[in-house]
């Protein structure tokens, strides 16, 4: 039982817990193989925010219960589990254990006991654990890592699973994270991603008072570390404080991810999320304060009770704002939130219609930002051979840099933007 597989769904912060699996048997003396055909354990870990998050854990979850052999063991863990706790085992008797969104550091000790169980082992718990200094083997490209800086959630949106699966919030101390970053700088990674459910939320629930700030401060300075990016933020947890450091550091990505959701108060307040003032106020501060910021959101269409009227001001001010990059997606109802149980939903022919209507209009605002962008030089890191990001792009998320040339990964280049490619991505050379 040394040979190890592991399979990651979800965002980036589920791949964080990933890593520190793989770190944690690692420091076990497991193996690591790329052949599941190969492996004495298959651990899935799930997502479980959205309808397509779980399909696509339960397709895998089905392919492998059903063709792996009678000495091969899988354990699920994550989201789903933690969502459907005992029912997931009815319908895939080929799992071997189930494990809960915050309870993959015991994997080592599910492992030793998989042989010595005819039954498969349920170990779910509500989620308290937080990473301290478990290892990770970084699973991105040698130029970049996600650093997680606190795990669940208090904000309570009308629509979101991620309380219930995640937990309260829950903010990991300093001196781990430190570490951690050293750590992926010491393979040769110059930039690292903060990721959480609300990253500027930071330090609340340790230090009494938001201390994100404070963070930066102290990781900022660490060598070989070009830069800092900050993802999953809220726009009603800004602090001056938090934005001068972000305007004033060279290290921090002047780079902001902000989800809004929507503009409409009406919807808003169903949501369970900032009023529009709040949003507006923050952006134009975000804007005023840190000189050629890159914003980027989310937005959700079709929310219930959704109007034509409602949407078209979700739209408009989309126009308005013009964040540099958008990412879309439409309501979809989740059994446990308060919004399930909302009436006068909207179609999803309608939702698909005014998700199409959204992404067209942010593709002409992201391609005449582009397009600025060409014939000017910037600092660019190279991600593999061919292909590499800028401050103002976030590495998966947002368009690329296409090489002319090939690269070394990790390389930082000063070079000019030679081209844009389908709208979203850059050439140079």
């Amino acid at each position: 039982m040394r040979n190890i597989y592991i399979i990651s769904f979800g965002c980036p912060k589920n791949l964080v817990d990933s890593e520190t699996i793989a770190g944690i048997l690692a420091k076990k003396g497991y193996t690591f193989i790329q052949n599941s055909n190969l492996a004495d354990v298959i651990i899935i870990n799930t997502c479980a925010f959205i309808d397509s998050a779980r399909k696509e854990a339960y397709t895998a979850i089905s392919g492998i219960s059903e063709s792996k052999q009678p000495w091969q063991k899988l354990i699920v863990c994550g989201c789903l589990p933690q969502l459907e706790k005992k029912t997931l085992l009815k319908p895939y008797p080929g799992i071997d254990a189930i494990l809960g969104s915050s309870d993959f550091n015991i994997i080592p000790n599910i492992i030793d006991k998989l042989n010595s169980t005819g039954r498969p082992i349920n170990k779910i718990t509500t989620p308290k654990f937080i990473i301290s200094d478990e290892p990770k083997i970084f699973s991105t490209p040698r130029s970049y890592a996600y650093i997680k800086i606190a795990d669940g959630c208090n904000n309570k949106c009308n629509y979101c699973l991620i309380p219930r699966l995640r937990g309260h919030f829950r903010s990991r101390n300093i001196e781990y994270i430190i570490k951690d970053i050293q750590n992926a700088v010491n393979t040769g990674r110059k930039e690292i991603i903060l990721v959480a459910q609300d990253t500027t939320l930071y330090g609340i629930d340790i230090y009494g008072s938001p201390a994100l700030s404070l963070l930066l401060k102290n990781i900022s300075g660490i060598k070989g570390l070009k830069w800092i990016r900050i993802l999953y933020t809220h726009p009603a947890h800004f602090t001056d404080e938090l934005i001068s450091v972000i305007a004033e550091n060279s290290k921090l990505c002047k780079y902001i991810d902000i989800p809004i959701q929507h503009t409409d108060d009406i919807i808003l307040k169903k949501m369970g999320r900032p009023y529009s003032k709040i949003i507006f106020d923050t952006i134009e501060k975000l804007r005023k304060k840190i000189h050629g910021i890159t914003l980027r959101t989310t937005i959700m269409v079709g929310f219930p009770d959704e109007t034509e009227k409602n949407f078209k001001k979700l739209l408009n001010d989309i126009k308005a704002l013009e964040f540099d990059w958008l990412g879309g997606f439409v309501y979809s109802p989740q059994t446990g939130t308060k919004a399930f149980n909302m009436h006068n939903s909207v179609s999803q022919k309608t939702k698909n219609t005014r998700l199409a209507e959204i992404m067209k209009t942010q593709q002409k605002i992201t391609l005449k930002k582009n397009e600025k962008r060409v014939g000017k030089t910037f600092d660019i890191l190279a991600d593999s051979e061919k292909l590499g990001h800028t401050e103002f792009q976030a590495p998966e998320i947002d368009g690329k840099i296409l090489f002319s040339k090939k690269h070394l990964p990790g390389e930082i280049l000063k070079t000019p933007i030679l081209a844009v490619k389908k709208i979203y991505d850059l050439v140079s050379s």
